[in-house]
């Protein structure tokens, strides 16, 4: 398990260099580059949830944040010895939570500055904000869910399985 605590810590170091590195560098400044029309490094302040939604109070968010932190800890221990995968994914979600859910109590605000474009045809102009614990979390959702609708079925489903009656019978001698 502490291996993947450890990709956690590494996403948290991560995603908090990159926030100081933006307020220091981006804070007050036109974003870069200047003509970034698919890519562009933009300051933001969230002061709402994903996607600056508001329709939940933020006390109520940070409470329902917290929770799933430990929710996170003990799915992380249930599948410390079986695949990968999801052990990864609930490390990425975890790196994550601890990327922002700190920013929110102390700040009351996320720092975002990463912004791609998104064609004009779909909800947004340009897709909302984020940083590098929002990449890590939906990163993580997508190999946590992906290996729970596609792979822990199979792996159920293909292992052999055990009568009462079988298990009973000794071997023969």
């Amino acid at each position: 398990m502490l291996k993947f605590l450890s990709i956690s810590a590494v996403l948290v170091v991560l995603d908090h260099a990159t926030k100081y590195w933006a307020i220091v560098a981006l804070k007050g400044q036109h974003y870069w580059p200047a003509e970034g029309d698919l890519f562009r490094l933009d300051y933001a302040e969230n002061y709402n949830m994903i996607f600056s939604l508001s329709f939940i109070p933020m006390p109520l968010v940070n409470a329902m944040a917290i929770g799933a932190i430990g929710l996170l800890f003990y799915l992380l221990y249930q599948y410390k010895d079986q695949h990968i995968l999801p052990s990864v994914g609930l490390a990425f979600i975890l790196g994550g939570a601890f990327g922002n859910i700190p920013e929110r109590l102390i700040r009351g605000y996320v720092v975002d500055f990463i912004s791609f474009d998104w064609p004009d045809w779909l909800f947004f102009t340009r897709w909302p904000t984020f940083n590098i614990a929002d990449s890590a979390v939906n990163i993580g959702m997508i190999l946590y869910l992906g290996y729970v609708f596609f792979i822990e079925g199979k792996e159920q489903k293909n292992k052999p399985a055990v009568s009462r009656v079988d298990s009973e019978i000794p071997p023969a001698s």
